[in-house]
């Protein structure tokens, strides 16, 4: 295996305004001095002056930015003037930031009204970025090209699969000629395994669930390849019991049931349409795993609730997410997600309520036998609305789609997702520190939570989508990417664009970022519902030893399940 280490990266700004109050002319302004923080290579970071007339009546005023280096015109305003009261935005020149190399640079700000003036000092302080991950490949990269912007190759054409004559057969193995994975396919086709998470795979990779065009589930053997057990009980909500290879559960109504294989049967485990819950429904939105512990988190939509599962003691922790702070609504429940374990350093296990435009973070409180909010939003740093970083009404807040939490060796619990940039434009791999709370989204090296890992691509052509999922009990997560829609009778060459149709495993939090095969899978630009089936979805096991992903091979709805060895070594049952 060959392992390369790579130079410093960008990674993202934040702002910090200094408490204050200046009067001129019955203006008052605040604050008395704007300090603007950020990451070399971006985002920028950007501050708000808040001006206001001291008395009742409306004031004019004008405002001139002033870099402290004439050569260097950095620092810029939201308008030259305007009437009281208004809320002044000061920020960096775009390309200008993004350039910037660490180090602190200066300017000013001049606010006239009536024939007086008020100057207030801007700071603007560049920190160095934190370096790469260490890129690592079981053998290549091979048919891939460097690209402005990216430290690994992100442009790969696929290679002919050795050994491979046609469509790869259920059992067929292979070695990935781009990146040196070992993928078996697992299935004949049209077979899917469901969503990246929950994993299809049981506790120790003993099954595999998946399920049919005609809508009915087969488990099959890993070992052999070979389906084990058909037409079982079981929907999208279901999930593997994290430490027994024999059960599953899945949702019914108000009600979890538990399946066990070794005798064939589904037996109610818990009932909530019943005292004291008496939930209608309970729903878990199709992802989310358990955690290694064997935690579950779902919800209930007609009474507003969300809840925790503690399966192994059979006890629930519920909060009213309606009434959760300050009556702020919540928008459409996508899903619901929880912690790998309790997080180390802060104690607490996080429940994640993913509802656009607002996620709602929650945490187990054992003495009270409920769940606690923790924090709503946070606020977006790259367009914050009033700088507390809470998310209010109308503001652009953090809320993930494709996202997973992960547990890293230390016990520190992170979501796993995108992150988007404005400057630079760009989508990257990252992950976010649950117990920074509200600093959820400002970078680590300003002391915040989100580390930008891995830039996917940039804007351009090649905007694709990605999917993330984490193991259990093991410090990994897979990233799998889409690749771009061609027409069915599209034969020209292919054009390769960033990180494209790949399967990406990190390891930790973004230390080693190892590349191991291309998904080989194709949309097509009227592929309907069956482009969404194709998608790779990649799934990994608890120890993050196998990856399972989907795949078409290029041929139109006919997906079929591979698994994928990363590498790395399995954890001991």
């Amino acid at each position: 295996m060959r392992v390369a280490a790579l130079g410093k990266t960008a990674v993202a700004a934040v702002l910090l305004a200094l408490p204050g109050l200046l009067s001129s002319q019955g203006l008052e302004i605040t604050p008395k001095a704007v300090k603007l923080l950020q990451v070399e290579g971006g985002p920028i970071a950007l501050a708000k002056v808040s001006i206001r007339s001291a008395s009742q009546n409306v004031q004019n005023w004008t405002v001139t930015a002033t870099p402290g280096d004439p050569n260097d015109p950095w620092i810029q305003v939201s308008a030259p003037g305007g009437t009281t009261p208004a809320l002044l935005t000061v920020e960096i020149v775009a390309w200008r930031g993004e350039l910037k190399k660490p180090g602190k640079y200066q300017a000013s700000i001049s606010i006239k009204s009536g024939g007086a003036a008020v100057t207030l000092p801007v700071e603007l302080e560049v920190r160095a970025a934190n370096p790469p991950p260490v890129f690592s490949y079981l053998s290549g990269p091979a048919g891939c090209s460097k690209a402005a912007g990216y430290f690994d190759p992100p442009l790969c054409t696929p290679l002919p699969l050795p050994g491979i004559s046609g469509l790869p057969q259920p059992a067929a193995t292979y070695v990935d000629p781009n990146f040196g994975g070992r993928v078996r396919v697992m299935t004949a086709s049209p077979v899917y395994h469901t969503y990246s998470s929950p994993s299809p795979l049981s506790a120790h990779k003993k099954y595999l669930m998946t399920f049919l065009d005609n809508g009915t589930w087969e488990i099959v053997d890993v070992t052999t390849a070979r389906v084990r057990f058909q037409r079982k009980p079981c929907n999208q909500s279901y999930f593997w019991d994290a430490n027994d290879d024999e059960v599953y559960y899945y949702l019914q109504g108000a009600a979890i049931l538990k399946h066990d294989l070794r005798n064939n049967k589904s037996s109610v485990l818990i009932d909530y349409s019943k005292a004291p819950q008496k939930l209608h429904e309970i729903v878990r939105g199709g992802t989310g795993d358990t955690s290694k512990d064997n935690w579950i988190s779902f919800w209930a939509p007609g009474e507003k609730t969300i809840c925790a599962l503690d399966l192994s003691h059979m006890k629930t922790y519920c909060a009213n997410y309606a009434d959760s702070q300050r009556n702020l609504p919540y928008g459409n429940i996508d899903f619901t997600l929880i912690s790998k374990g309790t997080d180390r350093t802060s104690g607490k296990r996080y429940v994640m309520l993913i509802a656009p435009p607002a996620m709602g973070v929650f945490s187990v409180d054992l003495a009270s036998g409920t769940l606690k909010l923790e924090f709503r939003g946070p606020e977006s740093p790259e367009k914050p609305g009033n700088n507390d970083g809470a998310c209010d009404p109308g503001e652009r807040c953090f809320v993930g789609s494709h996202l997973d939490t992960l547990e890293d060796s230390a016990g520190i619990q992170y979501l796993v997702t995108n992150g988007e940039n404005s400057v630079p434009c760009e989508v990257s791999l990252s992950t976010y520190q649950l117990n920074k709370g509200l600093d959820l989204l400002k970078q680590v090296e300003l002391g915040g939570g989100r580390k930008k890992v891995l830039t996917l691509w940039r804007c351009g052509r090649g905007w694709v989508d990605e999917h993330v999922a984490c193991a259990k009990s093991a410090p990994y997560c897979v990233v799998s990417t889409q690749s771009e829609a061609r027409r069915p009778d599209d034969t020209s060459p292919y054009v390769p664009t960033p990180h494209a149709a790949e399967i990406v495993v990190m390891r930790e939090n973004g230390l080693e970022i190892r590349r191991l095969a291309l998904t080989r899978t194709v949309l097509f630009t009227n592929g309907g519902d069956a482009n969404y089936w194709a998608a790779p979805r990649a799934a990994i096991s608890n120890d993050g030893s196998v990856v399972t992903s989907d795949s078409n091979f290029g041929q139109r709805g006919a997906p079929r399940v591979t698994l994928i060895e990363t590498g790395y070594p399995p954890k001991p049952n």
